[in-house]
């Protein structure tokens, strides 16, 4: 028997020695478009000169790609924290239909294999890691290699092959926590594979003022870190923005907190933003209000795994899905905008 397949046994067993456990730990930072003073993003970079505010989406998105340039295809190691959501909390069901004439899902595969070995040629990334994503290129020693692909219907249709039990976050967020065994710090060979689809998505507008007047906020975000105490996969976390108008419980707006993935190409981390007040003077005529995007997008692709059975049979399944992915080189989570409007 194979030291994978006699790790496989042993984990259905024992599954407290396979487990993800998560840390949080905040970070700090700024990032602010259209101040009165202007603003440097915790990475240096100079958020805007701030003499600006913005009338039109079109000046909006593209003062983001400048200082938060995205991919127009991303790459997450492990099973991506930020999936688009619905309303209720839970995954939302992106078809297959929503995606394949978006991305093929056989080139999807292509895709990730090609990320993994990548990965795993990377002496910079841990070595249980990096033998982890050879398991996703390469698959397992004396395996049998998949005999084809399993192209899921949708995010929910996500049971694994050799367990359908199991689904494929609990699968993919298998680390393993034994220091006394073999494949200690290796976890589940997952990766998702996405092409660019909605580009620095709104999260947060304070309450609207018309002119002549003036209208004064402080902003905030606070970035929450997540990932397994072994490590695991760099999966993300979570990011609350939050805008107030300086009074005790004023909080005005904000919406609710959205997850976020880091990219293979992420050369940075998020960090909180710092609150800072933000000032808008709205002319006669017009309305002013502050609007908070976040520095990334999300991508519509599939989540891809491998999977062994006890029989050392590979499998290959590609889910589909929509997730939310940090910019690579932005430090910041939401960059916010003075916006003005016809009254």
């Amino acid at each position: 028997m194979s030291k994978h397949r006699r790790h496989r046994a042993h984990s259905r067993r024992n599954t407290s020695r396979l487990t993800v456990t998560v840390t949080t730990s905040f970070l700090t930072g700024i990032s602010l478009i259209g101040s009165s003073t202007p603003a440097l993003a915790s990475d240096g970079q100079p958020a805007d000169v701030g003499r600006y505010t913005y009338e039109q989406d079109r000046e909006v998105l593209a003062a983001m790609a400048k200082w938060a340039p995205v991919n127009s295809s991303e790459t997450v190691m492990g099973y991506p924290k930020g999936l688009e959501r619905d309303k209720e909390g839970s995954v939302k069901a992106v078809t297959l239909e929503d995606v394949r004439d978006k991305l093929n899902p056989v080139e999807a595969i292509v895709q990730a294999r090609n990320a993994a070995r990548q990965y795993a040629q990377d002496a910079k990334n841990p070595a249980a890691l990096r033998y982890s994503a050879r398991h996703l290129s390469d698959g397992w020693p004396n395996s049998t290699p998949p005999s084809g692909y399993e192209i899921r219907r949708n995010t929910k249709d996500d049971a694994l092959p050799s367990a359908p039990e199991m689904t494929a976050e609990q699968y993919c967020g298998m680390v393993n926590t034994n220091p006394n065994h073999w494949a200690y710090g290796q976890t589940a060979p997952c990766v998702f594979v996405g092409t660019l689809d909605e580009k620095y998505p709104v999260r947060g507008v304070s309450d609207g003022v018309t002119g002549e007047s003036k209208l004064t906020y402080k902003v905030s975000a606070t970035v929450w870190n997540e990932e397994s105490v072994t490590k695991g996969w760099s999966a993300g976390g979570k990011i609350t923005p939050k805008i107030g108008d300086g009074s005790a419980g004023g909080e005005i707006s904000g919406e609710a907190s959205f997850t976020y993935s880091y990219a293979v190409t992420s050369a940075t981390k998020l960090v909180n933003t710092q609150e800072t007040a933000v000032e808008v003077n709205v002319p006669q005529g017009k309305k002013g209000y502050l609007e908070g995007r976040a520095n990334g997008a999300y991508y519509t692709g599939y989540i891809v795994l491998r999977d062994i059975d006890t029989n050392q049979k590979e499998h290959m399944v590609a889910i589909p899905a929509r997730a939310y992915v940090q910019a690579p080189t932005s430090s910041s989570a939401v960059t916010w905008f003075k916006r003005l409007t016809s009254s």
